[in-house]
């Protein structure tokens, strides 16, 4: 399973890490430390069809994406 580190990095780049690892990952974590990253990235994954979990540890969401079974 792949794991993206967007900490620090501001919009959109977070999104765009995450379209790219889409092409070819049907499974991975994303760690953002922002608000906007997170919804941006939820909303985007959940729109292409994959199921979204996310965990908060200290200032860090750690998005677990999945594709839905």
């Amino acid at each position: 399973m792949m794991t993206l580190d967007a900490c620090g990095v501001s919009c959109p780049e977070p999104l765009i890490m995450l379209k790219k690892a889409f092409q070819t990952e049907t499974e991975l974590i994303l760690l953002v430390d922002n608000k906007m990253a997170l919804s941006n990235c939820e909303r985007f994954a959940k729109s292409r069809g994959f199921n979204v979990g996310t965990e908060k540890e200290n200032d860090v969401y750690k998005m677990l994406i999945s594709a839905t079974k």
